[in-house]
C-alpha cells in the first residue's frame, strides 16, 4: 500500500515524497492531472519552509546581538566596581562601594539572566546617580545608561524575531497539512483512475532495501 504523509514527517520529507510522486505521475499517461493538482501545494510548502529558515536565522542573529550587548553591559558594571574600589582607597572616609553594591559584589548582577540583569543594572544606575552630579563616579552613569538601553533594545528585537519564527512555523504547518490533504486526494483519484494496485506505484513507499543500480562492466578487447 502507498505510504501517505503524516504530521510527524518533516517538511523535507513532505517535499521529497511529493516530488517523487510528481515525477512518477509525469511518466504515467493519464496521471498528468494528479501532478498538476499537487504541484502548487509543494511549491507553497517550499516557500513557507524557506520563510521559516530565514526567520530562524534572523532570530539567531538577534540573539547574537543580545549576547554582545550584554557583554558590553557586563564590562561597564565591572568598570564601575573597579572605579568604586579605587575611589574608596583614595577616600577612606567616604566609602561608596557598599552603597553601589549592597551585596558586596558585582558578580551577582552580571551572572543574572538578561532581563534580570537589566533590572539590577537600573537599580545600580539609580544608586550611582544618587551620589550627585559632582561626584567623581558620576561620569559612569552615561556609559551605564547607554549599555542598559542597548540590552533592552536587543531584548525587544529578539522577542520580535521569536514571534516571527512562531508565525512562520505556524504557516509552514498549515502548508504541510494542505499538502497532506492533496496527497490523499491524489491517492483516492489515482485509485479510481487506475485501480489500487497500479495507483500504489505512483506513491513512494519505504522498501526494506532499495534496488541498487548495477554498474555496467565493459570488457576491453
Amino acid at each position: 500500500m502507498a505510504k501517505l504523509l503524516n504530521d510527524k514527517m518533516s517538511s523535507q520529507t513532505h517535499m521529497s515524497n511529493t516530488n517523487r510522486h510528481i515525477r512518477l505521475c509525469n511518466q504515467t499517461q493519464g496521471a498528468e492531472d494528479l501532478s498538476k493538482a499537487i504541484a502548487p501545494k509543494v511549491s507553497s510548502l517550499k516557500e513557507k519552509n524557506a520563510a521559516t529558515l530565514a526567520a530562524k536565522e534572523n532570530r539567531d542573529a538577534a540573539y547574537d546581538v543580545l549576547v554582545y550587548k550584554d557583554a558590553v553591559l557586563d564590562d561597564v558594571i565591572r568598570n564601575i566596581s573597579d572605579s568604586a574600589k579605587q575611589y574608596d582607597r583614595r577616600n577612606p572616609g567616604r566609602p561608596t562601594y557598599n552603597l553601589l553594591f549592597p551585596d558586596g559584589k558585582y558578580s551577582d548582577i552580571i551572572r543574572a539572566s538578561f532581563t534580570k540583569e537589566v533590572g539590577l543594572a537600573i537599580q545600580l544606575s539609580e544608586r550611582l546617580t544618587s551620589l550627585g552630579a559632582e561626584h567623581e563616579l558620576n561620569g559612569n552613569v552615561a556609559f551605564l545608561t547607554s549599555a542598559i538601553t542597548d540590552v533592552q533594545t536587543a531584548l525587544t528585537n529578539l522577542s520580535n524575531e521569536d514571534n516571527k519564527v512562531k508565525v512562520a512555523v505556524a504557516n509552514e504547518e498549515l502548508a504541510q497539512a494542505d499538502l497532506r490533504q492533496q496527497y490523499e486526494y491524489n491517492y483516492l483519484d489515482a485509485t479510481k483512475l487506475f485501480g489500487k494496485k497500479f495507483a500504489d506505484r505512483l506513491f513512494p513507499k519505504t522498501a526494506p532495501k532499495p534496488k541498487e543500480v548495477e554498474e555496467e562492466v565493459t570488457e576491453e578487447a
